[in-house]
């Protein structure tokens, strides 16, 4: 769990860097490293606005190759923690505002770290100079053409 003390926050605007492990955001040990969370808080005594900075190493394998690469990935969230009696419940639309409870001693951004890297994970993974790799997309032998008899025979069926 990734948690951020805000019992000393006075009115005003705030930073705070972390570096959590992998574990501490929910994530594979084997697949990130170096997960670095840049947070700066702006706080006006009630309501607390949170932007996050994310970046990390992700290791990916790539698409076309199969072979493991390691990618950076950097993504960014910000997210309101207000007053419960602000936050209008039945609107779904309003994922980035938290009921912040004025007893809070701190507040959990493990859900936002690491859907943030996940997000920043690329769709199409592809390793360095694999996009110019000639990738094999035939088997057998070059000029290896012999056509199986079974095919012969449903070819003179259509030709006639």
């Amino acid at each position: 769990m990734l948690h951020i003390d805000i019992r000393s926050l006075t009115p005003g605007v705030h930073t705070e860097r972390l570096s959590p492990s992998p574990e501490d955001v929910k994530l594979e040990a084997d697949r990130f490293a170096d997960i670095s969370v840049d947070a700066h808080m702006d706080f006006d005594g009630k309501e607390l606005l949170v932007h996050l900075d994310v970046s990390a190493s992700a290791t990916l394998e790539c698409d076309r190759t199969l072979r493991e690469f390691d990618h950076p990935v950097r993504g960014s969230f910000s997210v309101l923690y207000a007053p419960a009696e602000k936050i209008d419940e039945n609107d779904d639309d309003r994922e980035d505002m938290i009921a912040l409870d004025p007893t809070a001693d701190e507040i959990d951004i493990t859900k936002f770290v690491r859907d943030t890297i996940l997000l920043a994970i690329p769709q199409r993974k592809i390793a360095p100079g694999a996009e110019e790799e000639d990738i094999r997309t035939e088997y057998g032998e070059p000029g290896d053409d012999e056509v199986d008899p079974r095919w012969e025979a449903l070819k003179k069926l259509k030709d006639d």
